[in-house]
């Protein structure tokens, strides 16, 4: 092994580096704009993401107008969730049935006409079954621009109970805003959350349960519960999806020359210590074998379930590499070890980007064995036999033929 052959060996390096990071901002370019053509046509067919505000209750008694007491509110959310693939992307759609009753009190001395108004999350969304009772009666509801309001008389000093609901279907979050301006207080407040799936998560700007998660049979119970809470901040529940196979792909080939390079560091060393001879363009061939795994994996994903698109992936461009080096003559009693390297160096690592958070702790670990395993290999070696002039042998050139 020359110096000269290790540099056509980077060269080549480099250009398949380069080949990635194209094939990366294609993937990338592919996701985006299917994100944007078909993301729209997701949200209009579920709708967008879901923000139930808190409704208002304002009463008129002996001339004077204000808002009435709420004394309480029970708020129960049922949902349903269908995710769903368009190209390169998993949308997390659902349906949700909401109930809301909340106890109201006129605190005036003289009977009161009380107004109920919600304000629905989307002024174009559908919103089946809407109705508002009070005390278990319906009453006549009237429609506005995106919101809904109710009207009923309330003895002086009484409580009502006020129910609403509505069956409506959006996308990726719904939240619920117990106070709509700002800081207020929250007296008495329920939410209930029931789920059909388990995975959930709350973003960073809301709040987490209260209670307890009750789990079972691949359903969830989530409960928030406030005495007398000042807050101003919504309760959001984030809906789950699969991993997305267009910023995955993308992520494995902008990290792919890393395996590379370490498949070629552990791949001169085993030549150069066993007397096998390999050109550089052998390299160039094998780099070209690495690099199939992710064309194919990169054009499967949307169209291929995901693991599936792994495996065949995998398998081509590990046949591709072992049969390839299987016809190099001398490369037999390496074979193996070669083979291994690529599986460690390709397979796992790229399968390390299927576990987001973890893929910095894998490379490390795969990184440190690998080296412990280089150094026991290679610790009784003679690098100036390795790396010296043999005798009445000149040097080889980066594209010559002589023994590597």
């Amino acid at each position: 092994m020359t110096v000269l052959r290790l540099v056509a060996i980077a060269l080549i390096f480099v250009l398949a580096a380069g080949a990635w990071f194209v094939l990366a901002g294609t993937v990338d370019y592919r996701t985006n704009n299917s994100d944007e053509a078909l993301g729209m046509q997701v949200e209009g067919l579920w709708g967008g993401p879901q923000t139930q505000l808190a409704p208002t209750f304002v009463a008129e008694a002996g001339g004077k107008r204000g808002e009435l007491d709420v004394l309480g509110s029970d708020i129960k959310g049922d949902f349903k969730l269908d995710q769903r693939r368009k190209g390169l992307l998993w949308y997390a759609t659902y349906t949700v049935d909401f109930n809301g009753v909340y106890r109201v009190k006129n605190t005036a001395s003289t009977p009161a006409t009380a107004t109920f108004a919600l304000e629905f999350p989307s002024p174009d969304g559908q919103y089946d079954g809407f109705m508002v009772s009070v005390d278990g009666k319906q009453i006549p509801v009237s429609y506005g621009s995106g919101s809904a309001s109710a009207t009923f008389r309330l003895p002086a000093g009484a409580t009502a109970a006020i129910a609403t609901g509505y069956h409506t279907q959006g996308l990726d979050t719904w939240s619920y805003v117990p106070v709509r301006d700002g800081v207020g207080v929250v007296k008495d407040f329920t939410l209930t959350m029931n789920t059909d799936f388990t995975k959930v998560d709350f973003p960073d700007s809301a709040v987490s349960p209260t209670n307890p998660i009750i789990e079972e049979a691949g359903h969830k119970s989530l409960t928030w519960h406030y005495e007398n809470l000042v807050s101003g901040r919504p309760i959001t529940l984030t809906m789950p999806k699969p991993m997305n196979p267009g910023p995955l792909a993308t992520r494995i080939s902008m990290f792919a020359p890393v395996s590379l390079l370490f498949f070629f560091a552990g791949l001169v060393l085993l030549t150069a210590t066993q007397g096998i001879r390999l050109h550089p363009i052998n390299y160039a061939f094998l780099a070209a074998g690495f690099f199939a795994f992710h064309l194919l994996f990169a054009y499967l994903v949307d169209r291929v379930n995901i693991n599936v698109s792994f495996l065949i992936a995998s398998a081509a461009s590990v046949a591709l590499c072992v049969g390839y080096l299987w016809m190099v003559p001398g490369t037999g009693k390496a074979l193996l070890e070669i083979a291994l390297s690529q599986f460690v160096f390709l397979v796992l690592f790229s399968y390390s980007f299927f576990f987001e958070g973890l893929t910095g702790l894998a490379v490390t670990i795969g990184s440190v064995i690998t080296l412990g395993y280089f150094m026991a290999k290679t610790a009784r070696v003679d690098w100036e036999t390795v790396f010296g002039k043999p005798k009445g042998v000149p040097i080889a050139g980066p594209f010559s033929s002589g023994p590597a």
